[in-house]
């Protein structure tokens, strides 16, 4: 099995040409997202929930699918109807009901006369799927730095840049006694991308995981390449660097002293919006979370660290598991002068170190835990703050055990 190292040497990713592959995906993904919201948005219409009532639905071929979207396959069995589909997906239903027994009933009694209505707790309202579609949109965009236009990619050239070919989208609702073949697999296959998109999963998202806070000289030894390409990386993926020695001092790339400085993804730019998609990832299919997770529980077990010498550096991941986790907080500060830590604090609980510890060297020999998602943020600001993962805990309690070392 390919490394995810071996992986992004061989692809080059400090290339921005090579991130083609992952822009197709991205746009393979966008296709199902937008359709799935243009039939959400048609469902939410003034043409279905605007009318007062089902039979005034003008259009009967309509009419006909929307009661099957409400009542369709309930006299043979509600709970694998195609109603309670719809209803858990899409939310459709009779009068406003809170529950999918509620508008069945609803039905019963009254029919075609029932207006119909959109209950906001679905599957596709918690995904949140407009607002899905348009960081998808923007992240495309990434297109123009790679030279490829929009059409290329069979979506139209100008604002919401939906697919140029045009999709019947009340073609994907069933006639009444039809299976919803179409529509399930549209949502199957919509799951399926999520999760193959995954960071865990998708070695582009997985790498643009690892790189969001780094040091440069453990990117240049990760990719095998010199500080220029790494230089021309953090442009494409939007990485500000930082020194390490009198942090929050941003610096240009590339630079004589690459040993001192550290990247950070920057706020929306590129990294930052593929990082900000795996929130709607584990919404589109929990699967996603698990992969994500996943990875980083083999990392606690993988993980190699050596915090020498011990006795410098106990008195950090001691205060962190007792003032900070152990409280159940997920962050702390640290206090830096002339590149060194003075002091690291978390609300009322300080620890001073005697002895002053180089913040170069400190986050050099963190990094594999940052970038494998144990520490799950690190910001440049003053102070300098760090936040953990829930996995932290178990990570931190292995290294004091160890005494620093595996």
């Amino acid at each position: 099995m390919t490394s995810l190292r071996e992986w992004a040497i061989k692809n080059e990713v400090y290339k921005p040409k090579n991130w083609k592959e992952f822009l197709i995906e991205l746009v393979s993904f966008y296709k199902l997202a937008w359709q799935l919201n243009q039939l959400y948005k048609f469902l939410k219409s003034d043409k279905i929930c605007g009318k007062p009532a089902l039979a005034d639905i003008e259009d009967e071929k309509l009419r006909n699918k929307i009661r099957a979207a409400i009542y369709g396959g309930v006299e043979q069995n509600p709970e694998s109807s195609f109603a309670k589909f719809m209803y858990e997906h899409f939310g459709i239903c009779a009068d406003k009901a809170p529950t999918f027994e509620e508008s069945i009933d609803h039905y019963r009694n009254w029919g075609d006369g029932i207006k119909v209505s959109i209950n906001e707790n679905s599957w596709i309202n918690s995904i949140s799927i407009k607002i899905l579609t348009e960081k998808l949109s923007d992240i495309i965009n990434l297109c123009r730095e790679l030279g490829i236009e929009l059409p290329e990619l069979e979506l139209q050239d100008y604002y919401p840049h939906g697919p140029s070919e045009s999709i019947d989208i009340i073609a994907l609702l069933p006639e009444p006694g039809e299976e919803p073949k179409e529509l399930v697999s549209l949502i199957n296959e919509f799951k399926q991308k999520a999760v193959n998109l995954a960071i865990g999963a998708n070695p582009f998202t997985t790498f643009t995981y690892y790189v969001r806070a780094i040091p440069v000289p453990a990117l240049m030894g990760f990719l095998e390449c010199d500080v220029n390409e790494i230089a021309r990386l953090a442009r494409f993926l939007g990485l500000k660097a930082y020194s390490m020695i009198d942090p929050p001092q941003e610096v240009q790339l590339p630079t004589k002293s690459p040993n001192k400085v550290f990247l950070i993804a920057e706020r929306y730019r590129l990294a930052d919006k593929v990082l900000d998609l795996q929130e709607y990832l584990e919404r589109v299919e929990p699967a996603s979370k698990d992969i994500f997770q996943k990875m980083i529980k083999d990392a606690i077990n993988q993980i190699q660290f050596s915090f020498e010498p011990w006795q410098d550096y106990e008195p950090i991941f001691s205060f962190w598991l007792e003032e900070v986790l152990k409280k159940k907080e997920d962050y702390c500060y640290f206090s830096i002068e002339g590149g060194r830590i003075l002091e690291i604090n978390h609300g009322y609980s300080k620890l001073e170190l005697p002895k002053k510890i180089w913040l170069c060297n400190f986050l050099i020999k963190l990094y594999p835990a940052i970038s494998a998602g144990i520490i799950n943020k690190l910001e440049f600001t003053s102070p300098l703050r760090l936040e953990f993962s829930s996995f932290a805990k178990e990570w931190i309690e292995k290294v004091i055990e160890n005494e620093g070392k595996t």
